[in-house]
């Protein structure tokens, strides 16, 4: 996890510690939540799509050259967070596609597993969540139900074979994503999405993920 500044400094909060994390320059007291390195059997997770997706090399691998792949994260997400994870392009094709969907829910605000999905992307536009798209051609923030772009950057794209860094911070409704350490999105919802899951997606492309860490945000003084 080069890119971000792992402080380390363990704080007593009564009986429970926080690490502190710095990213993009502020400084977080925090509480590891869930992390998942992909050594295991990947029973945290549920794939919707055409395309591949499997564990090796303690990494999640997809394949969806020509398809799509979603990987939904089992455990749900509330409040002020943090999100990291890493992924690398291995081989381009014309997607480039690296996303993310985050506070995802049900129609009702019930859990987006419990809703049938084929992996076909509309399907998704229709839920509540926020989509954060790395592509070939630029990178989005959007919210949902309704596909409204809500930020917009088409200067940074992914490299084939590098592996980018990822960081998002959720922080009552400030959401704020960063690229290899660099701020690329900031959006200010006023009606935010508050809990829900999270989603690794592409489409077209072949790729790993790894090191996911999701953190409650404890105080966020620096």
């Amino acid at each position: 996890m080069k890119n971000w500044v792992f402080l380390l400094a363990l704080c007593m909060m009564g009986s429970v510690f926080a690490e502190e994390v710095t990213i993009g320059g502020k400084r977080f007291e925090v509480e590891l939540l869930y992390e998942e390195d992909f050594n295991g059997i990947g029973n945290r997770w549920r794939f919707d799509g055409r395309g591949r997706a499997w564990l090796e090399s303690g990494r999640l691998q997809m394949d969806a050259d020509g398809f799509e792949c979603t990987a939904w994260f089992s455990e749900e997400m509330e409040g002020n967070l943090i999100v990291l994870y890493e992924a690398q392009i291995l081989a381009p094709v014309e997607a480039n596609n690296i996303n993310l969907f985050f506070m995802a829910t049900g129609p009702e605000g019930g859990d987006v597993l419990d809703v049938p999905l084929t992996g076909s992307y509309p399907e998704y536009h229709k839920l509540p969540n926020y989509i954060w798209t790395f592509t070939a051609a630029h990178t989005r923030l959007r919210r949902n139900p309704g596909f409204e772009i809500v930020s917009e950057d088409t200067e940074t794209v992914p490299v084939p074979h590098k592996t980018h860094s990822f960081a998002l911070t959720i922080l009552e409704g400030e959401i704020r994503c960063y690229i290899d350490g660099r701020l690329i999105h900031a959006y200010d919802d006023l009606h935010p999405h508050r809990k829900g899951k999270l989603a690794f997606r592409t489409f077209r492309t072949r790729l790993w993920w790894d090191n996911l860490r999701i953190y409650r945000i404890v105080n966020s003084g620096g």
